[in-house]
C-alpha cells in the first residue's frame, strides 16, 4: 500500500531527528571533537547573510559558534532512489548557505543511482579543474548543467569538503543502536539504563530535538545540555517509569564485599567483554579454594556492573536440586514480568528458561555460585541471548580448557589490613601500632579472607584487642578457624568445615578413583612440607611407598616413575584430583637448567612441583593431629625427603639441594613441635645437619645433631655406627662455633671407642669416619688444650686407621689432610703442594667440596710462589662458585684469610709508605708485585662482600676476621690513592676488634695491619 503524504513527512522528520541525536551522541562520546552545540533548523544562523536557511537540517558548531559540520538529511520510502542531480542540488545549496563550514554531509537512507555514486567519488578530487570536468559530464543532461561551469574555484573547493553518506538501516535498527549506545555511555558513568527506560530516554531526546526544530531555544542544543539530559540520574528515570527497569537482582544476591578487589572485577569485565557476538552468551569462571572470596567477588561484580544489565540472576550451582530451585525462581520472575506467559513444569524447566532468556532483548547476568562440576551445570546454561554467565567454583580441572578464567588468589597486603581495620578498628583508636599489628596478623594468616574474618570475629567475640593477637595467634588459628559463631555473612562454613567438606568431596569423586583417594592422603603429607615448590614425585612416594617397601625394592632417590611403569594412578593424576577442589596449584619448577647441565641424579620429572596454601596446611594438620597417624606420616615423609636431600648432596647438585632443604626443615620442625622422634627422623636430622654445615648455619647444625644423638642414646637397641657418625659431625661443629675443647673432645673420645668396636664389622665406614676425626684434630693441633692430649688421641686414631682397609675415598681424604698440614707447618715445599693438588684435581670423581678445597690449597701454594697470574685464575674460579651458591662458607673464609695475608703483604710492598713500615716492623718487604697482584686483592675484597658477616669467622682458629678484611679494604683504597675511601676505611677499621692479633701465630696479619694503618695515617695527614 502506498505511503500517505502525511505519514511520509512524519517518518522523514522522525528519521531526521534520530540522525541528529546520533550526531550529538558522537560528539558526547568524543568521536567528533570540538563540538559546542548543535543548531537544529535555527532561526538565527552562523551566516547571517544566508538567504537559504532551509538548506541545512542541522549543523554542529564549536564554542565560538563557527560551523564544523553542516548536514542535510533526506529520507525516502522503501525502494526509492536518489539521483545525481538531486544530490548535487542539495550539496550546492548547502555550500552556498554555509560557505564557512569545515565539512558538508548529505545523509540519506535512499539507494544511490549509479551516477550519484560517481558524484560521491568525484567529490574527493583535489584538482578544481578536474572536479569541474567530472561535474559537467555528470550534470550535462540535468537542470544543473550550467552550474559546474559557473562555479568559482572557491565553491569547487567547498564542494570538495562535501560527502554523501548512505544509511541502509531501518528506523527501528537506528533506534536500537541509539538505545544501546546510550546504555553504554550511561554505564560508563554508573548511571544505568534498562530496556524500557532506554526507549523512553530515546523518545525524550528526540522530542527535545523536535522542540528546537520548531524554533524553541533558537534551535540551539548545547553539548552540555545534551549530556545533562543523557545522564539524568537513575532515580529520576525510575520515578518517571514507576520503578527501575535495570540492575534488578532476582533471588538472594549477596551484599557487595566490604573490601573491594577491583583488579579481579576488571579481569572479569575484560573476560566477559572479550566474549562472543551480539547474541552469543559470554562465560567467565571464577576459580579458587574455599574461603578465598569467590562468592563475594562475584557479588561485587554484580553490584559494580548492575547498571549494565536489566536482570541479574543468582543461581545455587551446588547440586541438581539447588539448580532446579534457582531456575524455578528465574522462570517465575520472567513469566511475571511478561516476557512469556506460558508455565513450565519441572521436566521442561531447564529448556524453558534457556528459551526465555535466549529470546529476551534485555541484557542479563547469571551468576552460578559454588559449582562443583562443570558437567552438572552445562545443560542448564543458556547458550544464546544477550547475557553473561559468571561461574564460581573450586574445581579448576572442570574449567581447565575454558579460556575465560579468573584465578582468585589471597588478598593484597593493603586489602587485608583494610579488612582487619574495618572489623576491629571500632574497638578504639587506630594508630601506627594497630596498623603494624594488623599487618602482622594478616601476614600470619596468609592474607586469606575467610581466615582473617574468622580470626577477627574470634578476637572481637572474646573482647581481645588487636594488640593481643600476637599472644593468642596459635589459639586463634586453632579455635577461630572452626568457630561457627565467627562465620561472616556470605560464607556457608568455617574454614575447617570448608576444607573438611572439600576433602570429603575429593574422596567421593568416583570418576577420579583411586587418584582422588591418593590425593586426599597426599594432603596429609603435604601439610608438613613447606608450602611452596613441593616436588610432586616426592609427595607421591611419601604418600604411597612405605619405608619397608622402599627398602625391599632398593628405591633410589630421587624417584620418578616413567610413563611405561604401570601404576593405579600417576603423580599428575593425583595433582589433577587436588585441583578439583583447588587444594593445590602447580608451582615453579625446582630447576630450569638445560639438560646438559643436569647432575647425575637429575631426571625428567624431578622438577615438577605444586604449592599448598599455608592456611590449608594448618587446617589439615589440625585434622590429622586429632588422630594417631602423625608419627607414621612424618616418618614416611621424612624418609623420602631426606633421601632426596642426601642424593642431591652426594651428587653436588646445589640447585636441588637448596630447593628440597625447606621441606626437610619443615618436617624436622613439626617433629620437634609434636615431640616425635623415630629412627627415620633421626637419620633426617643427620642429613639436615650436613646441609646446615654446607650453608654455614652451625647453630642449626648443632641442634639437629644433638637431637639425633639424644634419640640414638634413648634407643633400647644401640646404633653404634650412627652414633659414631653423629658424634664426629657434632665434634666438628662444636669446635668451629668456638666451644671449649673439653666439650667437643669428649665426642671424639667416644668416637674412638665406637670405631674400635666396629672396625672389624664395618671397616670401610669406620675408616672414613676415623679420617674425619683426624682432620678435625689436625685443624686444632695445639689450640686450647695440651698438645700431648691431642697427640695421644690422634695417635690412637692413626693406629686404628693403619689396620683398616684403604679405599679411594680414604686415600683422597688423607692426601687433603696432609696438604692442609703442609701449608700450616711448611713440612712440604710449595712446589710439592702444587703438584699434589694438580694431580688430585685431574680426578673427575672428586666431589664438589674436595675440588673446591684443593683449588683453594693450590691458590695458596701459587701465592707463596708469587705466581700471581696463575693464582688469580684459580681464585676467580672459587669466586664464581661462591657468587652463584651460598655454600661452603668455612672454606671461603679460610681462602680469603690465607690468600689474603700473602696477597696483602705483596701489595703493601708496592706502596712506598707500607714498604717502609714493613721494613721497620719485620726487617724487610717483598719485591714490588706484578699488576695481577692488585687484581687478586680486588677479587678477595669482592668475595668478602658476598659473604654474610657471620660467615667470616666460621672456621675455628681464624680470629679478628672483620678487622683483617677491613685492613685489605683500606690497603686497596691506599693503592687507588682515594683519600675519601682511605678516611672511611680507616674509621671503620677502628670499630672492629683486634685484640687476638697479639697471639704468636698472628704475627703476619699483625705486621700487615700495623703497616697499613701507619701508612694510612701518614697519607691522611699529608692529604689534609
Amino acid at each position: 500500500m502506498a505511503e500517505r503524504g502525511g505519514q511520509a513527512a512524519a517518518d522523514g522528520f522522525q528519521y531526521q531527528y534520530l540522525v541528529t541525536l546520533e550526531a550529538l551522541l558522537d560528539a558526547a562520546e568524543g568521536r567528533i571533537s570540538g563540538v559546542g552545540a548543535a543548531l537544529i533548523e535555527p532561526a538565527v544562523t552562523p551566516d547571517q547573510d544566508s538567504t537559504d536557511p532551509d538548506a541545512i537540517d542541522f549543523e554542529l558548531v564549536d564554542h565560538d559558534n563557527a560551523t564544523l559540520h553542516a548536514v542535510q538529511v533526506k529520507s525516502g520510502g522503501s525502494g526509492t532512489e536518489m539521483s545525481a542531480p538531486d544530490a548535487f542540488g542539495i550539496l550546492l545549496r548547502m555550500i552556498r548557505a554555509r560557505p564557512r563550514a569545515q565539512s558538508y554531509r548529505l545523509i540519506t537512507n535512499m539507494r544511490l543511482h549509479p551516477k550519484a555514486m560517481q558524484l560521491n567519488r568525484a567529490l574527493s578530487t583535489d584538482d578544481p579543474h578536474e572536479l569541474r570536468e567530472q561535474l559537467q559530464r555528470l550534470m550535462e543532461r540535468s537542470r544543473w548543467r550550467q552550474e559546474p561551469a559557473a562555479m568559482s574555484d572557491e565553491e569547487l573547493g567547498l564542494l570538495h569538503r562535501a560527502r554523501i553518506s548512505v544509511d541502509p538501516r531501518e528506523r527501528y535498527q537506528l533506534r536500537d543502536q541509539l538505545r544501546e549506545r546510550m546504555r553504554r555511555l550511561r554505564n560508563e558513568h554508573r548511571d544505568g539504563l534498562g530496556h524500557d527506560s532506554a526507549g523512553r530516554l530515546t523518545n525524550y531526546l528526540a522530542f527535545e530535538i523536535h522542540r528546537r526544530a520548531s524554533g524553541e531555544f533558537h534551535g540551539v542544543f548545547t553539548l552540555t545540555q545534551f549530556r545533562d539530559e543523557l545522564l539524568t540520574p537513575g532515580h529520576h528515570l525510575a520515578y518517571e517509569l514507576g520503578e527501575f527497569d535495570w540492575g534488578i537482582m532476582v533471588s538472594a544476591v549477596p551484599a557487595p564485599p566490604d573490601i573491594p578487589r577491583p583488579n579481579l572485577i576488571d579481569q572479569i569485565r575484560t573476560a566477559l567483554t572479550d566474549g562472543g557476538g551480539e547474541r552469543s552468551v559470554s562465560l567467565c569462571a571464577v576459580l579458587g579454594p574455599s574461603g578465598i572470596g569467590k562468592t563475594s567477588i562475584a557479588a561485587g561484580y554484580a553490584h559494580d556492573l548492575a547498571d549494565a544489565y536489566d536482570h541479574i540472576f543468582w543461581v545455587n550451582g551446588e547440586s541438581s536440586a539447588s539448580l532446579r530451585v534457582s531456575f524455578q525462581s528465574i522462570h517465575d520472575w520472567l513469566v511475571s514480568r511478561g516476557i512469556d506467559g506460558a508455565d513450565a513444569d519441572d521436566s521442561r524447566l531447564r529448556d524453558r528458561v534457556r528459551t526465555l532468556l535466549g529470546a529476551s532483548a534485555r541484557p542479563w547476568l547469571m551468576i552460578i555460585d559454588n559449582v562443583v562440576d562443570r558437567r552438572l551445570v552445562q545443560p542448564w546454561m543458556p547458550s544464546s541471548g544477550r547475557g553473561d554467565i559468571l561461574i564460581t567454583s573450586t574445581n579448576q580441572v572442570s574449567w581447565a580448557t575454558h579460556s575465560a578464567r579468573v584465578a582468585v588468589q589471597v588478598m593484597t597486603a593493603d586489602q587485608a589490613r583494610a579488612l582487619i581495620r574495618m572489623r576491629l578498628g571500632q574497638q578504639g583508636s587506630w594508630d601506627a601500632r594497630s596498623e603494624r599489628s594488623a599487618a602482622a596478623l594478616a601476614e600470619r594468616l596468609e592474607y586469606w579472607p575467610l581466615a582473617m574474618e574468622l580470626a577477627c570475629g574470634y578476637l572481637a567475640g572474646c573482647e581481645l584487642g588487636l594488640s593481643e593477637s600476637d599472644t593468642y595467634l596459635e589459639q586463634i588459628r586453632d579455635l577461630a578457624f572452626d568457630d561457627r559463631y565467627s562465620i561472616p555473612h556470605g560464607y556457608p562454613e568455617t574454614l575447617v568445615g570448608a576444607i573438611r567438606l572439600a576433602l570429603l568431596r575429593l574422596m567421593n569423586k568416583q570418576e577420579l578413583q583411586p587418584a582422588s583417594d591418593g590425593a586426599a592422603y597426599a594432603l596429609f603429607r603435604a601439610a608438613y612440607f613447606a608450602s611452596r615448590q613441593i616436588p610432586i614425585w616426592l609427595l607421591y612416594f611419601a604418600t604411597l611407598m612405605s619405608i619397608g617397601n622402599a627398602a625391599r625394592v632398593s628405591l633410589r632417590h630421587p624417584a620418578v616413575l616413567g610413563p611405561s611403569v604401570k601404576v593405579p594412578f600417576t603423580a599428575h593424576e593425583m595433582h589433577r584430583a587436588l585441583r578439583t577442589e583447588s587444594l593445590a596449584q602447580r608451582d615453579e619448577p625446582l630447576c630450569t637448567l638445560p639438560q646438559e647441565q643436569w647432575s647425575a641424579v637429575h631426571c625428567e620429572g624431578v622438577d615438577d612441583t605444586i604449592s599448598v596454601n599455608e592456611i590449608v596446611q594448618h587446617v589439615i594438620r589440625t585434622l590429622v593431629e586429632s588422630g594417631d597417624d602423625v608419627p607414621a606420616i612424618l616418618s614416611q615423609a621424612a624418609f623420602h625427603a631426606q633421601g632426596w636431600l642426601a642424593a642431591f648432596i652426594e651428587a653436588n647438585d646445589e640447585k636441588h639441594l637448596l630447593a628440597v632443604l625447606p621441606h626437610v626443615q619443615n618436617l624436622a620442625n613439626h617433629a620437634e613441635r609434636l615431640g616425635i622422634a623415630t629412627d627415620i627422623l633421626a637419620v633426617m636430622w643427620g642429613n639436615l645437619a650436613g646441609a646446615y654445615v654446607l650453608l654455614g648455619e652451625l647453630d642449626d647444625a648443632r641442634e639437629a645433631l644433638e637431637s639425633e644423638l639424644a634419640h640414638l642414646l634413648a634407643r633400647k637397641e644401640p646404633a653404634p655406627l650412627l652414633e659414631l657418625k653423629t658424634r664426629t659431625q657434632l665434634a666438628d661443629v662444636l669446635r668451629n662455633i668456638g666451644e671449649e675443647s673439653a666439650v667437643w673432645l669428649k665426642h671424639l673420645y667416644r668416637a674412638r671407642d665406637l670405631a674400635s668396636q666396629l672396625a672389624d664389622s664395618r671397616p670401610e665406614d669406620v675408616s672414613l669416619v676415623v679420617g674425619n676425626c683426624l682432620t678435625i684434630l689436625a685443624g686444632h693441633a695445639g689450640r686450647g688444650v695440651e698438645a700431648p692430649a691431642i697427640q695421644a688421641l690422634s695417635d690412637d686414631l692413626e693406629s686404628l686407621q693403619e689396620r683398616l682397609p684403604g679405599t679411594w675415598r680414604t686415600k683422597v681424604q688423607r692426601e687433603i689432610r696432609q696438604i692442609n698440614l703442609a701449608l700450616s707447618n711448611e713440612h712440604m715445599s710449595d712446589e710439592e703442594v702444587e703438584l699434589r693438588c694438580r694431580t688430585l684435581l685431574v680426578d673427575k670423581s672428586l666431589d664438589r667440596p674436595q675440588r673446591l678445597q684443593l683449588t683453594a690449597f693450590l691458590t695458596e701454594a701459587l701465592t707463596f710462589q708469587r705466581r700471581w697470574s696463575d693464582a688469580l685464575g684459580n681464585l676467580q674460579a672459587i669466586r664464581e662458585y661462591m657468587v652463584e651458591w651460598p655454600l661452603h662458607p668455612q672454606l671461603m673464609a679460610r681462602t680469603v684469610h690465607n690468600v689474603g695475608l700473602r696477597v696483602g703483604l705483596a701489595v703493601a710492598s708496592g706502596v712506598p709508605e707500607c714498604r717502609i713500615a714493613l721494613t721497620l716492623l719485620i726487617g724487610g718487604a717483598d719485591a714490588s708485585p706484578a699488576p695481577e697482584c692488585q687484581s687478586l686483592l680486588s677479587t678477595l675484597i669482592s668475595m668478602v662482600a658476598h659473604m654474610p658477616a657471620g660467615h667470616l669467622s666460621l672456621e675455628a682458629g681464624m680470629t679478628c676476621m672483620p678487622f683483617k678484611m677491613q685492613t685489605l679494604r683500606l690497603l686497596e683504597a691506599m693503592c687507588d690513592q682515594d683519600h675519601e675511601r682511605i678516611r672511611t676505611a680507616h674509621r671503620d677499621l677502628t670499630e672492629h676488634d683486634s685484640a687476638a692479633l697479639t697471639r704468636d701465630d698472628e704475627i703476619g696479619w699483625r705486621s700487615l695491619s700495623d703497616a697499613v694503618i701507619a701508612s694510612a695515617v701518614s697519607m691522611m695527614l699529608r692529604g689534609a
